[in-house]
């Protein structure tokens, strides 16, 4: 079997690809089976390198913190021992963010690697018999992507219109899978790293990334490309004609993308932003994402400039003790992104 991973920011559509590429008779992708053994692995490195954060899975090599070399050589000498495997994977047993629940059957020995934890619990928890492929989808874990494409992990990563991932984080239309509203800079930090690894990986054979526009609007041409990619037959034309189907043989309606109505597909939700965002919010985005938005091929509804970096200010941001809710507005954030505009511009 290959393995393969799934990831991207929140609410990028990871979901949506991870289910779809399960419904191919070789593939098995398990969605968010482990993500505090990511969490555990960067709070080790931070810890080691003395660097105090909360939101481990949410800095920025690219920001400065530390080397993506740095961080690799960490991951491929890094072993977890089995008792702190024991309490991790008990303690997701109530965790909100393991979509879905795994046995923790590893043979005890002293320590593991991240991989041999990624395999043997995969491996051990798939509902396929014969599969060729397995995997998981982990968000923001773009970070492991080097360590992962390095050990011959086939990795896919998704991108989807950073105004839409704000109006889905910020603003969602049911549950709130990221907690309360963040700082629109916060998000947007989040959603560059994954352009970031992009860029840096572009000549690996064993990465590609996806559109989420393009899965929603050309679902059997994109999934088409997956599956060549990972080197197994695409899906037959009508696979989905049923629907999307889960784990357990039930049609999946988990995702509001979902709608059995007029395909297996909804592409309602592409530019559902302009129902929600003020124009200050787009200019914002559009601003602080310019160059990213230009790498990927996304129209602008709005001229970016420095000065809505300068005056934008976040409303509706709960205080919090791990996030000062004028993070947009800092005045340290705001030099940092006002010289990166102008780096990105010229």
């Amino acid at each position: 079997m290959n393995r393969t991973f799934i990831t991207g920011m929140g609410r990028s559509g990871t979901t949506l690809l991870d289910k779809l590429l399960s419904n191919h008779k070789n593939i098995e992708i398990l969605s968010q089976p482990f993500p505090l053994l990511f969490t555990e692995a960067k709070k080790t490195f931070l810890k080691q390198n003395e660097i105090e954060k909360y939101y481990v899975l949410n800095d920025n090599v690219f920001d400065g913190d530390y080397k993506i070399e740095d961080f690799n050589f960490f991951l491929h000498t890094y072993e977890i021992n089995y008792q702190t495997l024991e309490q991790l994977f008990e303690k997701m047993k109530s965790y909100s963010g393991q979509m879905t629940k795994v046995s923790f059957n590893l043979p005890k020995k002293e320590t593991y690697t991240l991989l041999e934890v990624f395999d043997l619990i995969l491996k051990n928890n798939l509902a396929k018999k014969d599969v060729h492929f397995f995997g998981a989808k982990e968000i923001m874990c773009e970070e492991f992507i080097p360590y992962l494409v390095q050990n011959g992990t086939r990795v896919v990563a998704i991108v989807r219109d950073p105004r839409d991932v704000v109006a889905s984080v910020n603003y969602p239309q049911k549950e709130k899978y990221l907690g309360n509203k963040k700082p629109t800079l916060f998000v947007l930090r989040g959603w560059r790293r994954t352009i970031d690894y992009i860029k840096n990986l572009k000549n690996s054979k064993n990465i590609i990334y996806v559109k989420y526009e393009d899965l929603v609007t050309a679902p059997y041409e994109i999934l088409a490309k997956v599956t060549d990619f990972l080197g197994t037959a695409p899906f037959e034309k009508n696979h989905f004609k049923k629907g999307i189907y889960d784990r357990d043989g039930e049609l999946w309606k988990a995702n509001t993308s979902f709608d059995t109505k007029t395909s297996f597909i909804s592409s309602k939700s592409v530019g559902g932003y302009k129902n929600v965002l003020s124009d200050d919010e787009i200019n914002y985005i559009e601003s602080i994402c310019k160059s990213e938005m230009e790498l990927m091929g996304y129209s602008f509804d709005t001229q970016p400039n420095k000065g809505i970096i300068k005056t934008f200010k976040d409303f509706g941001v709960e205080a919090s003790e791990h996030l000062d809710k004028e993070f947009s507005s800092l005045s340290e954030n705001i030099e940092q992104e006002i010289k990166r505009y102008d780096a990105t511009a010229n």
